[in-house]
């Protein structure tokens, strides 16, 4: 069996910039991380993709999304302390071009304001832009169920995210920043975000970089040839991050994807995908739709060690 955990921010919580943004706290890490060397053995993406691993064995892979500097400041040095190779995705736009992910940017405004006055401004906003449209018509789209938020902050992160046409969701993303949050964007991704000297630095001590996509779109909602200019746009960056050959792998925005996804991750010799699909990997499951378990499947376990 091989279970694939996934990460997203890991950090001293009560010393970040925003504290209120969800995570895991990085003495909970380290407690994950004793408890798993007791009951799992390692594997690196590299050792999962050769079946360099005994089957009957329990077996894990720790996979970090999005690129956030708390994995070079925290996760890495830790890694390497207990000589676990990691597998680490990062979108293009926040390395190279000093972007703020839209996920990112509603997790800074959540944790800025109320979630009522949220909504307020952006039924504000999209009146100000569309006024042709009722944001009603776009909330009836949104499926509210989840794991771990509430019903509104589930619309505002989907309204932000996807259903809302991309210009319209954008500019409401850049006023709502305006409103409640006093750093600029570039400011706040280069402090969010890992560089490219310190990719570059991780995978020379054996950490795995695949791909996130370009702009951290959920697949489903580009055509084939969107998809497919995230994707090689993605390629492209990593060719600029490696010295030597690589093993391509793609974890889905947001754990998004659909058959064009597939069919192109086929074609340009991906060997690995990565969903979000809460359970574990059977020798049964296509190589290119994963499942992971969320760190927060193993909080209470971690906060015992």
């Amino acid at each position: 069996m091989v279970e694939f955990i996934m990460y997203h921010y890991v950090r001293d919580l009560k010393n970040s910039q925003f504290p209120k943004i969800k995570g895991l706290d990085y003495q909970d890490f380290l407690g994950q991380i004793k408890f798993l060397k007791k009951e799992y053995n390692f594997l690196s993406i590299e050792k999962f993709l050769n079946s360099d691993f005994d089957q009957n064995k329990k077996n894990c892979v720790l996979t970090f999304d999005d690129g956030y500097v708390d994995h070079y400041d925290f996760v890495f040095p830790s890694l390497l302390e207990n000589n676990i190779k990691g597998a680490f995705f990062t979108p293009v736009d926040t390395v190279k071009e000093n972007k703020l992910l839209d996920v990112n940017l509603i997790h800074i405004i959540l944790a800025s304001e109320k979630e009522d006055k949220i909504f307020e401004r952006i039924n504000y906003h999209f009146q100000k832009i569309d006024n042709s449209d009722k944001l009603s018509k776009y909330i009836e789209q949104i499926n509210t169920k989840s794991r771990y938020d509430t019903k509104t902050t589930i619309i505002i992160k989907r309204l932000l995210q996807k259903v809302l046409p991309l210009n319209v969701r954008s500019e409401i993303c850049r006023l709502l920043l305006e409103d409640f949050v006093e750093e600029d964007e570039i400011s706040l991704s280069k402090s969010l975000y890992m560089s490219q000297i310190q990719i570059k630095e991780m995978i020379s001590n054996g950490m795995h970089f695949g791909s996130h996509g370009k702009s951290h779109f959920w697949f489903s909602s580009l055509d084939k040839t969107e998809q497919e200019k995230e994707i090689i746009s993605s390629i492209n960056f990593l060719d600029s991050l490696y010295d030597k050959d690589y093993v391509l792998t793609m974890c889905y925005p947001y754990g998004n994807y659909n058959k064009d996804t597939l069919k192109l991750l086929t074609k340009h010799q991906f060997k690995l995908g990565l969903t979000t699909v809460p359970k574990t990997y059977i020798i049964d499951d296509n190589i290119l739709e994963i499942p992971r378990w969320d760190t927060n499947d193993y909080y209470p376990i971690g906060k015992n060690y």
